[in-house]
């Protein structure tokens, strides 16, 4: 690795770094920029190489741990963000000979092959696998810092019941509500967390894919997001076997959660995909995109229909892929 990639890497973990150093230090105001951590690691891997993804999520986490004192909040990063950016960010820069000549491997190990006119004779590493790849993840990642911080709903409850009594609408409520709410906020968190770390990681891989192609460092031709954004049909079973398992008691109940979560918000990135390739050539395409995630930003549940899309959209291509 050059001695300017490494500097590069470096930096980029650096930056991912100090985007999530608020949130380690508990500053409320700082949880939107903690959430643009994984993009320094997205734009390093996409643009320099797979190594200096890798060591820019280790730079990255090294610092937090080091800055703050706090090891668990290097470990939270490494685990939730950097590791899988970097993972992400070396398999979108997975190709292969479409003639199957040579072995897949990484971009720069086709020699001969300069990127800009490679890009016709190779075959990338599916948008559907990379998205799946995401969410797994994002899913393990959870079910690991689970387990490493000590989640358990019967110890965090008093903490949430006497937070929710300190607060301004206390009063309006008897002790308990108040239990009731601290049990569906407990009950939601292994359900929100992976969705909204999936969707950190699939939206930061987006604009770093956009800033490392404006830029002219992406060597990968842009995909067709909207036609090509699926997922397996591993990921309808996993999905399936998740709502099953909700219906179990205790860990296993919150294990399946988390993969619902996760998958759930895969899901609606196929949805969305599909509204988008469906209201091509349209007239009103503007105002009905508008329209869409104006409702998914004011109300929230919208999303469930893109959530359903999706998995329409999933089985049907199961459908279509088995013989008849």
């Amino acid at each position: 690795m050059s001695p300017s990639r490494l500097l590069i890497a470096a930096a980029a973990g650096a930056a991912s770094a100090l985007l999530f150093a608020g949130l380690v230090f508990q500053s409320g105001s700082a949880v939107t920029l903690a959430l643009a951590a994984p993009i320094p690691i997205f734009i390093a891997s996409l643009g320099w190489g797979s190594i200096a993804g890798f060591v820019a999520a280790i730079v990255a986490a090294v610092s937090v741990a080091a800055i703050s004192g706090i090891v668990s909040g290097g470990v939270l990063l490494f685990v939730a963000m950097t590791l899988p950016a970097a993972i992400a960010g070396h398999l979108v820069g997975l190709a292969r000979p479409v003639d199957d000549a040579e072995p897949e491997g990484r971009r720069d190990g086709f020699p001969g092959l300069h990127p800009a006119a490679a890009g016709p004779q190779l075959m990338w590493y599916p948008l559907e696998r990379v998205l799946f790849a995401i969410t797994m993840m994002a899913a393990v990642a959870c079910i690991g810092l689970g387990w490493y911080l000590g989640y358990d709903v019967e110890t965090l409850k008093p903490e949430i019941v006497e937070a929710l009594s300190q607060s301004g609408n206390a009063g309006e409520m008897s002790d308990i509500e108040v239990e009731a709410v601290a049990g569906l906020l407990l009950s939601l968190v292994p359900v929100v967390q992976p969705a909204v770390l999936t969707l950190t990681l699939g939206v930061g891989l987006y604009l770093a894919a956009w800033v490392t192609r404006i830029s002219d460092r992406l060597p990968r031709p842009k995909d067709d997001i909207p036609s090509a954004l699926h997922l397996p049909p591993m990921a309808m079973f996993i999905f399936v076997a998740g709502l099953a398992g909700l219906f179990l008691p205790g860990t296993a109940e919150h294990v399946a959660a988390v993969f619902c979560g996760a998958f759930g918000m895969a899901f609606t990135f196929v949805g969305l995909a599909r509204l988008h390739a469906r209201t091509r050539g349209r007239s009103n395409r503007g105002l009905l995109l508008f329209v869409s995630y104006a409702a998914i930003v004011i109300l929230s549940f919208p999303l469930v229909i893109f959530t359903c899309l999706g998995i329409f959209d999933t089985v049907g291509r199961m459908r279509n892929s088995s013989p008849a």
